[in-house]
């Protein structure tokens, strides 16, 4: 059933078409795009699974600082913990919550096998309109553990840059009402801070739960 999302967090724009959405994140528009961060760094040698790509970064990810409606997330975040991270916007009419309710279904699915859940961070691209206390109500939506945060561009970029994560806010006379073009993998970061695979669109829940048992395993 798909997730309701309230009236205040939908743009009242033209609906997003999913197939020209999904066209673009996967084309070679993001060279053009305002906020492509340049070529990722060189990364060990992938492993394809069903749903993901291994990557087994031996570097953790760069420092970084992001705000959230109680305080900060920084690296010390990830440190103890499996993380799902995902980039969007609270307004995104499609893709988010969809991926966000995918990745409910993930961790419900790892619960049921007895495994401890990983955290899910969302980190939104979208500061002008997504505050922290906006995104704290966004993640209500799907999961209250859900971690919701942002930064300014700058801010945005040690992850950004890091990941090779894309995103573009398309200008627009009403500043309520616009659309931003985004990446749509969601990132594993193992507990030591570390880039560990990166899982692609589109998102099926039960393989990327059977992906992150064996990407899990042993750790």
């Amino acid at each position: 059933m798909p997730t309701a999302v309230p009236d205040s967090v939908k743009p009242s724009a033209a609906p997003w078409l999913g197939a020209v959405g999904i066209a673009l994140a996967l084309s070679g528009a993001f060279l053009a795009w305002r906020h492509w961060p340049g070529p990722a760094p060189a990364l060990p040698p992938s492993g394809q699974m069903p749903s993901a790509s291994r990557i087994d970064d031996k570097v953790p990810l760069p420092a970084f600082a992001l705000h959230r409606s109680n305080g900060i997330v920084s690296n010390v975040d990830l440190l103890g913990h499996w993380t799902l991270l995902n980039f969007g916007y609270a307004s995104c009419p499609q893709i988010c919550p969809t991926t966000l309710a995918t990745l409910r279904e993930v961790k419900a699915r790892i619960a049921s096998k007895g495994k401890t859940v990983p955290q899910v961070i969302f980190v939104s691209v979208d500061p002008e309109r997504d505050t922290p206390t906006r995104l704290a109500t966004f993640m209500l939506y799907f999961d209250s553990r859900f971690i919701g945060a942002t930064g300014t561009d700058l801010e945005l970029a040690a992850l950004t840059r890091h990941l090779g994560v894309a995103y573009q806010r398309h200008d627009a006379q009403d500043k309520e009402h616009y659309e931003v073009d985004h990446g749509t993998a969601v990132y594993l970061i193992d507990p030591q801070g570390r880039l560990k695979a990166t899982f692609s669109w589109p998102h099926d829940s039960a393989t990327m739960a059977a992906d992150f048992a064996k990407l899990t395993a042993g750790g």
